[in-house]
């Protein structure tokens, strides 16, 4: 299988080396921007809480709080907003504001908007936790939203940046709170907003058609259509870009970086993003089956409860190799929970390097002089490379005495594989996206808390990481707005990172490409959005 492997990705490279042989055409009519994205997506903006879903949503919906493409936090269809309390915020609407049918935009969109996050049925990834301590919506006048919360919530308004505002009237539906169902968003006939961009025609797993909206209240995209096509092989949407028969491509293989930037037809853009990759050990079961000794055989017990097993796993780490080898240099190491830009950040505490030979030593302290075995578990299109980093990742743990195996499967195998009560790997690779944050509360508040579905804590908690007093200092330190926040929030990160509940890696980076005479602003949270990408003067 690892020969078959090896021969598809030759002949897929080999490909892309043909390919600037090929014409170039023009493909897409003029003023329209064809943008070719890696995974599949809905138009219900409440619905699955997932990349993919809220670039989608980002170009037909404006969130209550606008983020621009360094995710600060910044004016939009709310123009301002203030605590008048220490649980209370009080926003002020952009007036003027029409939904794409025409109707104004009103208090009474937020509230309904905010209300059916939480109605929304069967929704297997909600988007419930940016909604973390609102205890109301008070509907103040059409251009007033009051909002209370049952604690004092300083990063509200980020969470707020994940909430998009639908139209209470062409989502009322059946007049339940859920209003319209996920199927009515999806065909279009709920699907209004007020963003850059209408949907003009949603083709399923195939992408979806936009115009520009005339009435739109903010800057004009540079485009009047936009075009969305879904072309999940990395091969064929590098193809698709060089063969001119797409404008702009997400998610660049890194491999194909320094190649492209010699090309005279595409123009490559990059940001560092704001997703920390780390690898989560499963140290909730009391067992499990691909836990072995050197023999092959199940452990009894499960080592990994044991954190100089976990320190151990963290030492065989070489970040920096990581980054050159599986990424191409395109990754940041870093053995952080957030990266430099954001709050929290330690520049006192670098990449921390490998030391294969100390992980020998803790792991014979702990009891496994000669290692055990142990599986991880990764998906194969979802992060950048992530097939390829976990491989590199099992070759580090073999030389610092585990056994490691790799298993590898598509996105819609792997997550809901690894959800609470289904995970059955040791070891599996997770990325987050903190831009609702920009400091580490977010992180620590949803993978190192332990999973209280409630209080919507410890969501990204997939190993069941579980300590009381680390929980408690977690909600004491998210909900603190004093002065010294950031310094409070520092401290828990490097308390949590000694407890190694997950294992930081490297920050992404944000890779784009586009034909030339295109320019594209990439973004920190990896959203690839129509109306980031103008014509170049």
């Amino acid at each position: 299988m690892r020969f078959i492997s090896r021969l598809k990705a030759l002949a897929a490279g080999v490909a892309i080396l043909l390919l600037p042989h090929l014409p170039a055409q023009a493909a897409s009519p003029p003023g329209t921007l064809t943008v070719a994205v890696e995974s599949p997506f809905g138009i219900d903006p409440h619905f699955l809480f997932v990349g993919p879903n809220m670039a989608a949503a980002r170009q037909v919906y404006d969130s209550v709080i606008n983020r621009d493409a360094e995710s600060r936090f910044v004016p939009g269809i709310v123009e301002s907003w203030e605590a008048t309390g220490p649980t209370a915020w009080v926003l002020k609407l952009r007036q003027g504001v029409t939904f794409h049918d025409g109707s104004p935009f009103t208090a009474e969109d937020i509230a309904f908007s905010i209300a059916r996050v939480r109605a929304v049925p069967n929704n297997p990834g909600p988007y419930t936790s940016n909604l973390r301590t609102i205890s109301s919506v008070e509907v103040v006048d059409p251009f007033t939203v009051r909002i209370t919360t049952d604690r004092p919530n300083p990063t509200l308004m980020g969470q707020l940046t994940n909430i998009f505002v639908v139209s209470h009237i062409a989502a009322r539906g059946d007049g339940t709170p859920a209003g319209a169902s996920t199927a009515d968003f999806n065909t279009g006939k709920a699907a209004v907003g007020t963003g850059p961009f209408r949907l003009v025609t949603m083709r399923g797993s195939e992408g979806m058609s936009l115009e520009r909206n005339p009435t739109y209240w903010g800057p004009k995209p540079g485009f009047e259509k936009a075009e969305i096509r879904v072309i999940g092989s990395d091969a064929s949407r590098l193809a698709a870009l060089l063969s001119g028969d797409v404008d702009l491509i997400e998610s660049v293989p890194p491999g194909d970086v320094a190649r492209l930037e010699r090309d005279s037809r595409v123009t490559v853009f990059r940001r560092n993003s704001d997703r920390i990759m780390y690898l989560i050990p499963h140290v909730g079961a009391e067992t499990l089956p691909m836990l072995t000794d050197t023999a092959g055989k199940p452990l009894p017990n499960n080592p990994l409860r044991d954190v100089r097993v976990r320190r151990a796993l963290s030492m065989a780490i070489d970040r920096s190799a990581l980054a050159q080898r599986a990424l191409d240099g395109q990754a940041v190491p870093t053995g952080q929970m957030v990266p430099q830009q954001f709050g929290a950040f330690d520049p006192s505490y670098p990449a921390p390097a490998a030391n294969p030979d100390g992980a020998k030593r803790l792991l014979a302290e702990a009891g496994y002089p000669n290692g055990f075995g142990l599986t991880i578990g990764c998906s194969n299109n979802r992060f950048v490379n992530d097939a390829r980093v976990c491989q590199a990742v099992g070759q580090m743990l073999t030389r610092a005495g585990f056994q490691a195996k790799v298993e590898t499967m598509p996105g819609s195998i792997f997550f809901p594989r690894t959800v609470e009560g289904k995970n059955d790997f040791p070891l599996i690779l997770y990325g987050l996206s903190l831009s609702s944050s920009r400091d580490a509360s977010y992180i620590l508040s949803t993978a190192v808390h332990s999973r209280n579905v409630k209080e919507a804590y410890g969501q990204g908690n997939r190993g069941t990481f579980a300590d009381p007093e680390m929980d408690r200092a977690i909600q004491e330190a998210v909900s603190y707005a004093g002065p010294d926040r950031e310094e409070r929030l520092r401290a828990l990160m490097r308390r949590a990172i000694d407890e190694v509940p997950i294992i930081p890696m490297y920050n992404q980076v944000t890779l784009v490409a586009a034909r030339k005479g295109i320019v594209y602003e990439p973004r920190m949270d990896e959203q690839l959005l129509a109306q980031q990408a103008r014509p170049a003067r």
